[in-house]
């Protein structure tokens, strides 16, 4: 029942059905940029904390995560066909990204 929503009469995904998981995935890794970014100049405010570097590679990962969003937004306007592969991997990121965001963030924390 929800597959008619999202496709036409011919089977391939409307282009509607990309466009919202991409955004949500990619606003969610800008969030994080910032969180790792506001994490870090909170962690050297005194005296530097252990392991802060964790804190940049988990900026770096967000921004690898966003640019592969982009890419499978691209790839899901101008494939029709792949549409349907593409919402899933977009709606994919969105875990990844925020498992990445804990595990860098534990990493940093352990120093």
């Amino acid at each position: 029942m929800g597959g008619k929503l999202a496709s036409g009469a011919d089977g391939v995904w409307r282009p509607w059905s990309i466009w919202l998981p991409c955004v949500l995935a990619f606003a969610r890794s800008g969030a994080l940029v910032v969180a790792d970014g506001a994490a870090a100049i909170i962690g050297n405010w005194d005296t530097p904390a252990p392991g802060l570097g964790w804190l940049g590679i988990g900026a770096a990962g967000q921004g690898v995560l966003a640019a592969l969003d982009v890419g499978i937004l691209v790839a899901g306007v101008k494939q029709p066909r792949w549409r349907r592969a593409a919402v899933i991997a977009a709606w994919a990121l969105i875990p990844v990204g925020l498992a990445w965001f804990i595990l860098t963030g534990r990493l940093s924390s352990a120093g």
